[in-house]
């Protein structure tokens, strides 16, 4: 017996199969128990066919353009997660603020976890960011750091592999 005449054979009989992770579920009615063993023979052959099923079954997402609100080909949308991990690993240090001296440059391949409510996803932009909101706090203007103190920026900063120090803060 093969793996799909099994699947069939279960789901005539009543029975239903599932898959949580690598493990396959099971409900069979009393009269189906006996084909639980040859379950377990084609174990590996049965989890692929519900997994193929699965991506069968799957609905697709309909995209829309933001221009115009036309749908969009899937193949035409970018990767945003590819997008952002290309930007990193193709950026090159910002101009550093005044006051401020670059000691080491090594920015982390996106998504970073900065704290355990915070994931980055553009580093490059999270970087500069953090460079003008480190140049404010340093002038004294808290509010234009988003009420970020110099030390709690240049850790931001060291988490995502960018190491700073600083030089006269008022």
């Amino acid at each position: 017996m093969t793996a799909p005449e099994l699947v069939h054979r279960i789901e005539a009989a009543g029975g239903v199969l599932t898959l949580r992770g690598d493990r396959i579920r099971y409900e069979l009615p009393e009269d189906a128990a006996a084909m639980v063993e040859v379950l377990r023979q084609l174990r590996t052959e049965v989890v692929r066919v519900l997994r193929e099923r699965e991506r069968q079954e799957a609905p697709q997402a309909t995209r829309w353009s933001p221009v115009d609100g036309s749908q969009v080909c899937e193949e035409s949308v970018p990767d945003l997660y590819a997008v952002a991990l290309e930007k990193t690993t193709q950026s090159s240090p910002p101009p550093m603020p005044k006051g401020v001296r670059l000691l080491r440059w090594a920015p982390q391949l996106p998504p970073v976890a900065i704290e355990s409510w915070t994931i980055v996803n553009d580093v490059p932009k999270f970087i500069q960011t953090t460079l003008c909101q480190l140049q404010a706090a340093m002038a004294g203007t808290n509010w234009l750091a988003g009420n970020w103190t110099v030390r709690e920026l240049v850790e931001r900063l060291e988490q995502v592999g960018v190491k700073v120090s600083v030089e006269g803060t008022r």
